[in-house]
């Protein structure tokens, strides 16, 4: 048994932070959340937080962990690559994730199913990781985005048959790409690419297969089809008009911005005169989106899209701050990579807050991050299920 003492707590559902409280951790969960008592447990080991914020572990709601961020665009790099070399890297991307207090997270879709095989090995303690909920191949038009990764269909029986595919395989979240990418390049826009009865269709057939469905959409008619075929989360929504992202407040879709994207793009190395400027009109754009969505009332969830180039598995602090900056506050940021982002996907009865009876995913971060979101960047101590993950020194 673990006591954990002397803390500020966030505990992802009450307003304000919580002290005088004892958190106690039997095996794998939280036992009790109680007030402080010196004399009680006197057998268990206390970890002494004086000073320190104790809060839920951290939950990624996008993340392709099994694509290398450090190249121009790892999403075709799995075809030079060996599988093993590809889920070796993943590992390492996991750990990392896992070291910076992520302790959940989604896969947004993976090349050859390797987050299904990225996800077993974690569930089974072979390698160390957020508990991942694989997507598989992201379902995609023939020719379309991500086609190169993805599971191509045309026409809602062939969607229907891909959903089935990827449950069939082991996906625990279906993956739809309703939009192309917006890039630095003036040819891709971002345009929507499937139909809103396809993307019904997936929907339908997830729902029936207990599966809930994320869809990458861009463009704000891709926004408003995704949000009216009733997906889960709309994720980016780079380009999105006001309209469209009233239809998530009226059809209580979760937007997933992915701000951290065009954040890094601001710094990427080498960009031409004529990327540099796709790349601000994007970010402009992507502001004005999701300062609506915040403005206007729609939940919003955390994701990073590592996996795209410069993204890392260790930035859900960077998307915090970046939520905060763009008009959460910081208790609302803080719910979108803690308890809004366990309830999107699912998993709330599990995770996403400090209560009795949910699993132990804890973080300690110096000081009080409400002042100060940048602290949630380098934890004090990481517990994933009751285990403290040793961290390295940076």
């Amino acid at each position: 048994m673990i006591v954990i003492r002397g803390a500020r707590l966030i505990d992802g559902w009450h307003d304000t932070p919580q002290t005088g409280l004892d958190v106690v951790v039997d095996g794998e969960r939280i036992a009790a959340v109680e007030p402080h008592d010196p004399t009680r447990h006197a057998d268990a080991v206390v970890i002494d937080a004086t000073g320190l914020t104790l809060l839920p572990g951290l939950i990624d709601c996008h993340a392709h962990y099994t694509v290398d961020p450090t190249v121009e665009d790892g999403f075709l790099l799995y075809r030079a690559e060996t599988f093993e070399q590809l889920v070796l890297r993943a590992a390492g991307m996991a750990r990392r994730a896992l070291e910076s207090g992520v302790t959940t997270a989604r896969s947004a879709g993976s090349p050859a199913n390797l987050d299904v095989v990225l996800s077993a090995a974690i569930a089974a303690g072979q390698v160390a990781g957020p508990r991942l909920l694989a997507a598989g191949p992201a379902l995609t038009i023939t020719g379309g985005h991500g086609h190169q990764f993805g599971r191509e269909a045309d026409g809602e029986l062939e969607f229907v048959k891909a959903v089935r595919a990827n449950v069939r395989d082991g996906a625990e979240v279906i993956k739809i790409v309703s939009s192309e990418a917006a890039m630095l390049t003036s040819s891709v826009a971002g345009v929507e690419e499937v139909s809103q009865a396809e993307i019904e269709a997936v929907v339908r057939e997830a729902e029936r297969l207990h599966r809930r469905v994320l869809s990458h959409a861009q463009n704000s008619e891709s926004v408003r089809r995704s949000a009216h075929a009733g997906v889960a989360s709309v994720e980016h929504a780079f380009l999105a008009d006001e309209a469209a992202i009233e239809t998530l407040v009226e059809t209580a879709t979760t937007l997933v911005p992915t701000l951290v994207v065009t954040d890094v793009w601001r710094d990427l190395p080498g960009l031409t005169p004529g990327q540099r400027e796709r790349q601000d009109e994007i970010e402009r754009l992507h502001r004005r989106s999701c300062e609506a969505a915040i403005r206007l009332g729609v939940e919003v969830a955390a994701g990073t899209d590592t996996g795209v180039r410069g993204v890392m598995p260790d930035m859900v602090w960077r998307e915090v701050t970046l939520l905060h900056d763009h008009g959460a506050s910081p208790i609302q940021a803080i719910r979108a990579a803690t308890s809004t982002a366990a309830r999107l996907l699912g998993v709330d009865a599990e995770v996403g807050t400090i209560e009795a009876g949910k699993i132990a995913d804890l973080i300690l971060v110096d000081g009080d991050p409400l002042d100060d979101l940048g602290r949630l960047a380098k934890p004090r101590q990481v517990m994933r299920a009751g285990q403290s993950i040793a961290l390295r020194v940076s």
